[in-house]
């Protein structure tokens, strides 16, 4: 049955709505900074050329619809902070309103190496993605296995893994050391 509210058919669109969404983000980009000049049309052009690249890509495709709705949240919730802050007459300092943009960038870079490694880490390197490994050969879901199938339990098996944790304390150790020896009072 046919209903106002159905907007399944909405997902057969998704590739163009990130095509439409990439030449977008590039246009403005291009139109911002001018690296190729104030010229409009060569700016489309090229942002025309980066989206098309993107949809040659089931994973980069995968990605931006992932990444998006986390930018998007990101700047509601940051629009909701500066609304709060304003309205009941507070100020962010201005130190932290000076790197917002670095702090933005940070986080979106977070984003998006979460969002690539899910989409493609477990078939980023040569030895990852082995088919001549049978099932019967791997036993998964043990402690500290990092030959299962599944990217994330790979991922966290090696990241806490008593060595790794271990080097990691290590190199905090090392920065403070570094940090506090470096320090004149």
């Amino acid at each position: 049955m046919a209903s106002i509210l159905d907007i399944s058919l909405i997902g057969y669109f998704g590739d163009i709505f990130v095509l439409l969404f990439i030449f977008a983000a590039a246009y403005a980009v291009l139109l911002f900074k001018q690296p190729f000049g104030p010229n409009a049309g060569l700016n489309a052009l090229l942002a025309a050329g980066m989206a098309l690249m993107f949809i040659f890509s089931k994973d980069a495709i995968a990605v931006v619809k992932d990444s998006v709705p986390w930018f998007v949240v990101m700047m509601v919730g940051l629009m909701f902070v500066l609304l709060v802050t304003s309205s009941v007459g507070a100020q962010i300092p201005a130190s932290v309103m000076g790197n917002l943009g670095t702090y933005i960038l940070v986080i979106g870079i977070i984003v998006l190496v979460i969002n690539i490694s899910q989409h493609v880490g477990q078939s980023a390197g040569p030895y990852l993605n082995n088919e001549n490994i049978t099932p019967d050969q791997v036993v998964a879901g043990q402690s500290g296995d990092v030959g299962s199938g599944s990217y994330t339990q790979n991922f966290g098996a090696t990241l806490f893994h008593p060595k790794v944790l271990a080097l990691m304390l290590i190199i905090i150790i090392s920065v403070f050391a570094v940090l506090w020896i470096g320090y004149v009072g």
